[in-house]
């Protein structure tokens, strides 16, 4: 789509780029550029935080229209006057003429589109052009993000921030699925970690120090296993899958997780079950894990019986 604009255009380059207004980030979504460009040439490593400024800056100088068209020297000093480090960036990029629209949709600005030196007497039907299809590309990417903040929702956790039981099911679902379509001998370890204590905080603390307790146990073991996939099950239960890791990079990892949180006195205390197999046996190495969780929790509760939670 950016070189198809750039070419009716006929301008040196069509730049698109994607604005976050919440986290106040922006990235490049794609670009295209003349032969005359050096090879290589990219926007991205500009892009950062102090871009972001100057890109938001850009709906000021717009001042109230639907884009921004500069065609001469007349125009450009315009932008000197509203804009004066944007036209810096502008004269040092060697900027002759642009125009540049912003992707809006239902009163959200999604990001801008541009491109730069083209014909001036290509001004109109260049206008024309990005109009319609700004249009289109805004309702376009705000389709996207809804659907990207849409599918965040059905597999995240809202209050731990790690994935929910549904991405948990999907994923055992995936592995079960691929082993049916290609079989192998692929390992997988599956850690089941449960919280001991929740319920008393919950009732000697109130349910706001039992969710800080959640976010904590995430974050735990997220430091421990955290190039790993891990979901909270339910409740006070965490589940964690780590692929392509032996049993002696798995029992490291578990001897730190279990040195800084097996003991009551500890910021989080886990009961801890795992094991290890094939992948096409996933639902088996489930169900072992969970046993030596529980049994764990058993041996908890049997040494600290004051924290039994009936």
């Amino acid at each position: 789509v950016c070189s198809d604009i750039r070419g009716l255009c006929e301008s040196e380059s069509c730049v698109i780029l994607l604005m976050d207004t919440v986290k106040r980030k922006c990235s490049l979504l794609c670009e295209s550029y003349t032969d005359d460009v050096p090879d290589g040439f990219s926007m991205e490593p500009m892009i950062n935080d102090s871009f972001y400024d100057m890109a938001y800056s850009w709906i000021d100088s717009i001042a109230g229209s639907n884009c921004l068209m500069v065609r001469n020297q007349h125009d450009m000093n315009v932008i000197k006057e509203r804009n004066p480090a944007w036209y810096e960036s502008l004269v040092n990029t060697n900027g002759k003429t642009l125009v540049l629209f912003p992707l809006e949709f239902k009163g959200e600005l999604l990001g801008f589109i541009w491109a730069a030196n083209f014909d001036a007497s290509l001004s109109d039907t260049i206008k024309e052009t990005l109009e319609l299809t700004s249009f289109i590309l805004a309702s376009e990417l705000y389709s996207f993000r809804l659907l990207d903040e849409l599918n965040v929702l059905s597999s995240n956790d809202m209050l731990t921030g790690v994935y929910n039981r549904n991405a948990m099911n999907n994923f055992v679902e995936s592995l079960l699925k691929n082993q049916d379509k290609n079989p192998s001998d692929d390992m997988i370890a599956v850690v089941f970690a449960d919280v001991n204590g929740l319920k008393r905080v919950n009732d000697n603390e109130g349910h706001a120090a039992g969710d800080l307790l959640l976010k904590k146990a995430a974050l735990t073991l997220q430091r421990f296993f955290g190039e790993s996939r891990i979901y909270r099950a339910g409740g006070d239960e965490y589940v964690i899958f780590a692929e392509n890791i032996s049993e002696q990079q798995l029992e490291e990892k578990l001897n730190a997780l279990r040195a800084a949180t097996s003991e009551p006195s500890d910021e989080v205390c886990f009961a801890v079950g795992s094991d290890i197999g094939r992948a096409a046996d996933i639902r088996r190495t489930m169900q072992n894990a969970d046993a030596e969780m529980y049994a764990d929790k058993l041996r908890f509760y049997e040494t600290h019986p004051e924290l039994k939670r009936s």
